[in-house]
């Protein structure tokens, strides 16, 4: 494919640019390379197309026109006229091109971000592209080609098993429910928690997905590079900070207390009450791990029972480092999402930072604390207590640092019920609803 552009007589020929977008990354850089050096007005006059396209007003009446896969910005913006643009920009350097920019390695990401600017899913594109943009769900033409402009398919909204129940009705004026994971290769949005996995596998066995909505505040079982090159818009409904913040409280009230242990003495038959000396919170220091929203909600409770309150998150100021926050805290809770970088993050030498006698309370994610680690620290007497509602895998029956920590009477450990109330399922339903409003709005 030979691929010119006109400057009043002349040809400028980019080359053989077969199989080569400009969208993507790579063949940016090849065009990039090409036009280097060239006069900022020369580079905008060779941008000035010479026609503008006819057929696009009957385009228009139909669907969206998403404009992708040319280098130059200002070509596609005026022959294309599209509702959103998609494709790399100049930058200049004392009037001489610089370079081309695009942030994007594949059509999928870039027609994501402009998606996500427009409120439009892919079924509801028309997208304009010189190669193939290989997305399925996407009606994608050539430049001038004629096409038909086919009505939108019926919805199909697979829910999880753990998915409210009062939401398949809501859903059923939007397009037909089911709660069949055997039909995800004909649902168009799934609603999940973190008990159901979207990896690339699912992701690619789902060929008509437009959405994802998950109920939870982490997104690790959801592999997002993925849904972004497929074009799969991910959204979350993160409504159960306050029930994991009570939680938390719960848990450290138990810890500091020995409520749980003294349960345990008393179903045993022995009256432990000299054994259990406790502590009260009130002054104690906590160090929160991620302050995002649950990280947040629960330094709200908790300095509403007069506890200070500290917190490390490397992409929130005002925080602490990590070391100094380990090292200051009287009760450490961890709040993070995983992701690669929170993956294991408290290991032996962090738990070794820690005060002696301090406790660790975990409501984030299992992956994130070394349990063989933990356990040495409990056992050792350099933790005073820990408690758990997260683990690796879930359920963790059957793993042998689990074993280990069920055996020990200064431990705490709930199934994961951090956000489990009913007000955070009803919450859950009006969060998703809300969103599918801003995604299927007329």
């Amino acid at each position: 494919m030979e691929v010119s552009a006109f400057r009043t007589s002349e040809v400028v020929s980019f080359g053989d640019l077969t199989e080569c977008s400009y969208f993507w990354r790579p063949c940016v850089g090849r065009l990039a390379r090409i036009l280097s050096g060239i006069r900022e007005e020369e580079f905008y006059e060779l941008a000035i197309p010479q026609e503008r396209l006819t057929w696009l007003p009957k385009v228009r009446e139909r669907g969206i026109v998403a404009s992708l896969g040319w280098g130059l910005a200002p070509t596609a913006s005026i022959l294309t006229e599209p509702d959103f643009l998609a494709a790399s920009e100049p930058v200049f350097r004392s009037g001489y091109l610089r370079d081309l920019v695009n942030p994007h390695d594949d059509f999928g990401s870039a027609l994501t971000a402009a998606m996500r600017v427009t409120r439009i899913l892919k079924d509801r594109l028309v997208v304009m592209s010189d190669v193939d943009t290989g997305l399925r769900g996407v009606r994608h033409v050539r430049p001038g080609a004629e096409f038909p402009l086919e009505t939108g398919e019926d919805e199909l909204f697979l829910l999880a098993d753990n998915i409210p129940r009062e939401l398949d009705e809501k859903l059923e004026d939007l397009g037909e429910v089911t709660r069949d994971w055997n039909r995800l290769e004909e649902a168009t949005v799934a609603v999940i928690r973190t008990s159901r996995k979207l990896g690339a596998k699912e992701l690619a066995a789902a060929a008509r997905l437009k959405l994802i909505i998950t109920a939870t505040h982490g997104l690790d079982h959801v592999d997002l590079t993925e849904a972004r090159r497929r074009a799969i818009i991910v959204e979350r409904a993160p409504v159960r900070a306050r029930a994991v913040a009570e939680l938390t409280l719960g848990l450290i009230l138990d810890l500091a207390r020995g409520i749980s242990a003294g349960d345990r003495r008393m179903r045993a038959g022995e009256w432990a009450k000299r054994r259990l000396k406790g502590f009260e919170v009130v002054g104690k220091r906590v160090g929160i791990i991620s302050m995002g929203v649950v990280g947040s909600e629960i330094a709200s409770l908790l300095r509403a029972v007069g506890m200070e309150v500290s917190f490390y998150d490397k992409y929130r100021d005002g925080g602490k480092p990590l070391e100094e926050l380990l090292r200051e805290s009287d009760i450490v809770v961890l709040a993070s999402p995983l992701t690669e970088e929170t993956r294991g993050m408290i290991g032996r030498a962090e738990l070794s930072l820690m005060k002696d006698g301090a406790y660790l309370v975990n409501v984030g994610r299992g992956e994130l604390v070394d349990l063989d680690a933990l356990i040495e620290a409990l056992e050792s007497g350099k933790l005073a207590g820990a408690a758990l509602d997260v683990y690796p895998r879930e359920p963790p029956f059957g793993e042998e640092a689990y074993e280990r920590l069920s055996g020990l009477d200064n431990v705490i450990l709930t199934p994961h019920i951090g956000g489990n109330t009913r007000e955070s399922d009803r919450r859950i339903v009006r969060e998703v609803m809300a969103i599918l409003g801003r995604w299927f709005h007329p």
